[in-house]
Parts: structure tokens; C-alpha cells; sequence
């Protein structure tokens, strides 16, 4: 159902601008209507005794997954773009973990693959990394994109 959508998507983007502008003010309301629900969902499996007890090691976890991933992606993007800063903001947004580890882990739970800590470390760990992108992100642009000098007026 996925790749159909995702499909669909693509065959509407590519029926012009025009087309593509009048759809997505259709269908725009209804994307943030199930963003919502979505985001409401992830804060309703995140249990904040479990955090509290477990800092340490989703601190540990989160810090670990994200700086691995921007070194990761930076290595990746500097063989490709050698001489652009673009690879720092680029890596920066790579740097969290997907929200897709939700559908995996909650997959791997009800399967029995992984125990009920392991489920509840995963979903910790995505959260606290998602809510550490806007961060990294603003921090490699502020970094990275050239900012006008300010005029002073005489």
C-alpha cells in the first residue's frame, strides 16, 4: 500500500506544476491532520518513567547513533562533493534516526524478536534523536550558509 502511494505521488508530480500546486492545497490539510495523529501516537509509547531511569544509556545511545551518522554521511558526501559545504547540512538532517524504526520496532515486538526494554530503548532513542535534528540542523546552517552582512544605514 506504501509503494503505491508513493507511486501515485510521483505519476501526480510529474503532471506539471500547475496540476501538482492545485492537488497539494487539497490534500495538504489532510497531511498535517495525520502528521498529528502520527506524532501523537510516537508521544503515546514513550513511557517518561523509563526515560528518567534509563538516561544515562539513551543519552549514551542517542549521541552515539546521531554522531555516528553524521560522520558517516559527511565520509559519504565528501567523496562526492569534495569541495561544497552543502555535506555538513546534509548530514546533519541524516543524522537522526527515521521515524521508519517506529514501524520496525514495533514489527520485531509483536513478532517476540526483541524484548519489551529493547522496544521501549528504540522508541527512546528515535524520539530523543528526532528532537535533537532541529538542532544539529539550525547549528550547520548557522555554520555553513553565508549570511548577508547587515548595512548599517548613515
Amino acid at each position: 500500500m506504501e509503494l503505491g502511494c508513493f507511486l501515485a505521488g510521483a505519476l501526480i508530480s510529474s503532471q506539471g506544476h500547475m496540476v501538482t500546486e492545485e492537488i497539494m492545497s487539497c490534500i495538504e490539510p489532510i497531511r498535517d491532520f495525520l502528521a498529528i495523529i502520527f506524532f501523537a501516537s510516537i508521544g503515546l509509547h514513550v513511557f517518561p518513567t523509563f526515560v528518567v531511569y534509563e538516561l544515562t544509556i539513551l543519552l549514551f545511545l542517542t549521541l552515539s547513533v546521531v554522531i555516528m551518522k553524521f560522520v558517516l554521511a559527511v565520509v559519504v558526501l565528501s567523496v562526492i562533493l569534495p569541495k561544497s559545504n552543502i555535506k555538513w547540512i546534509v548530514s546533519a538532517g541524516l543524522a537522526q534516526v527515521s521515524e521508519f524504526s517506529f514501524v520496525l520496532g514495533s514489527r520485531a515486538r509483536r513478532s517476540g524478536i526483541i524484548s519489551r526494554e529493547v522496544y521501549l530503548l528504540i522508541l527512546s532513542v528515535t524520539t530523543l534523536s528526532l528532537l535533537l535534528a532541529p538542532v544539529l540542523w539550525r547549528a550547520a546552517i548557522f555554520r555553513c550558509v553565508p549570511r548577508p552582512e547587515k548595512r548599517l544605514s548613515t
